[in-house]
């Protein structure tokens, strides 16, 4: 006799036991056991993997921040690339040519 057979349903304690569930390590009996994924799971540990999350607008708020986080970002990049641009619009011409250095013009 097999060691599952020697087992009970932890629902049903009058039946054997014909699967365990890998999440919760439980036996159980055919009537409590669902095939989700591959896999042979117990009612509870379905509804666990299969439940939407409770903080759904949690994460979406979460996801927003992080969408506002990255615009700001780049207009503050796009702020100090074009700020360096007009520094160096505002250095004289001569150092563009490279006569700044030259003695007597």
């Amino acid at each position: 006799m097999s060691v599952l057979a020697a087992r009970k349903c932890e629902r049903h304690p009058s039946r054997e036991a014909v699967a365990r569930c890998p999440s919760c390590d439980g036996h159980f009996c055919r009537e409590c056991v669902v095939e989700h994924a591959g896999q042979l799971l117990c009612a509870a540990c379905l509804a666990k993997q299969t439940a939407t999350p409770k903080n759904a607008d949690r994460a979406r708020w979460r996801r927003a921040g992080r969408a506002a986080r990255l615009v700001a970002a780049v207009v503050w990049l796009w702020v100090v690339f074009y700020g360096f641009g007009q520094f160096l619009k505002t250095i004289p011409s001569k150092v563009h040519e490279g006569t700044v250095w030259r003695l007597g013009d």
